[in-house]
């Protein structure tokens, strides 16, 4: 009976028509890590043979079931995915669930300082130093952990990125950034979505700041994690990274961005990545705003955040939800 199942899920691994059907049920857990400045919580989802048991986290419905064991049967590629400023885990959920049901260890870490119900850190310059180290940090734990290390395929990596998470994954995929230039930049054009005015005069100019970077950033040596195989881009925050520091960058990617570039300029961003990474990216273009990436909101918090939850008539965030998950799970599918 056990090598029929093997055999069953050795071809829904390998056929793209299959890929994105659900093989398993979603579960999740939380961890605390132990990052170099403070804790910080990193939600993983994977594939479980326990039905789903829906739950609340404050206003998010998560269609996962707490604490379920993880499958036994074959070792799991694993995808970071790191969410937005001002986000959270949550804000990724459906995503991540897709991946669960599909195969995969799903891990999101809480950038704390640059997420929502947490400080500010500081400084614009923490921040940027603060993501990747997170992130790997959050990696690392999984891969650790008692409960998926004998599951985890630490040879198929790979990393999702949204907004200021697209910066983090291309930083751990080896690009370098130039933030003198950013900074520059930003110091001649009011541009909120790429130049966020930092909590101090600490970090990266702001649209009112000088054209000046920090001494942290300044001797900053960004780390490069090698395990990293596949990268997937939703409308990342690029504009630090120009063709020269994204030659680095040599594993398969995929590069959403949307049809309306208002919030995040195109031009400075993904456009950018799109040009200067050494192979182009398989790009989507996706209808909507910059907003349009994250899961659809609540009507509670709908209420108070309007910027990113309401979409222009015509769009269904839903549905482009479901296409996304679809290509994702296929693409990552194909490279891990």
């Amino acid at each position: 009976m056990r090598w029929i199942l093997s055999s069953v899920l050795a071809i829904v691994w390998m056929c793209p028509a299959l890929a994105a059907s659900a093989a398993f049920y979603a579960g999740v857990v939380r961890l605390t890590v132990v990052g170099e400045a403070a804790p910080f919580d990193t939600v993983v989802f994977y594939p479980t043979h326990e039905r789903e048991v829906p739950w609340q986290a404050g206003p998010f419905t998560v269609e996962a079931t707490r604490n379920a064991p993880i499958v036994a049967e074959n070792r799991l590629p694993v995808v970071l995915i790191s969410h937005g400023r001002g986000g959270g885990p949550l804000s990724h959920r459906g995503l991540a669930i897709a991946l669960a049901r599909a195969g995969f260890i799903a891990v999101l870490p809480t950038h704390v300082g640059d997420a929502s119900g947490y400080p500010r850190a500081p400084s614009q310059a923490q921040i940027l130093i603060d993501r990747p180290r997170q992130a790997e940090g959050a990696l690392n734990a999984v891969l650790t952990d008692p409960r998926f290390s004998a599951s985890a395929d630490a040879g198929r990596i790979g990393m999702i990125g949204y907004s200021a998470g697209g910066y983090t994954a291309l930083i751990l995929a080896g690009a370098k950034p130039d933030f003198a230039s950013a900074s520059a930049y930003c110091a001649n054009h009011d541009d909120p979505g790429s130049c966020p005015r930092p909590a101090s005069g600490n970090g990266t100019a702001g649209a009112q700041g000088k054209a000046a970077v920090s001494n942290e950033l300044v001797s900053w040596q960004p780390p490069v994690d090698r395990r990293l195989k596949a990268l997937v881009l939703m409308d990342p925050l690029a504009m630090m990274f120009e063709a020269p520091g994204l030659s680095a960058v040599r594993i398969p990617t995929m590069l959403y961005r949307p049809q309306d570039d208002s919030y995040l300029g195109s031009a400075r961003n993904s456009l950018a990545v799109a040009s200067g990474l050494p192979t182009p990216p398989a790009t989507h273009i996706v209808p909507g705003n910059h907003f349009v990436f994250i899961d659809p909101c609540p009507a509670s918090v709908a209420v108070s955040a309007a910027l990113i939850c309401e979409d222009a008539p015509g769009i269904d965030r839903v549905e482009i939800h479901r296409q996304i998950d679809q290509e994702v799970v296929n693409f990552l599918r194909a490279n891990l």
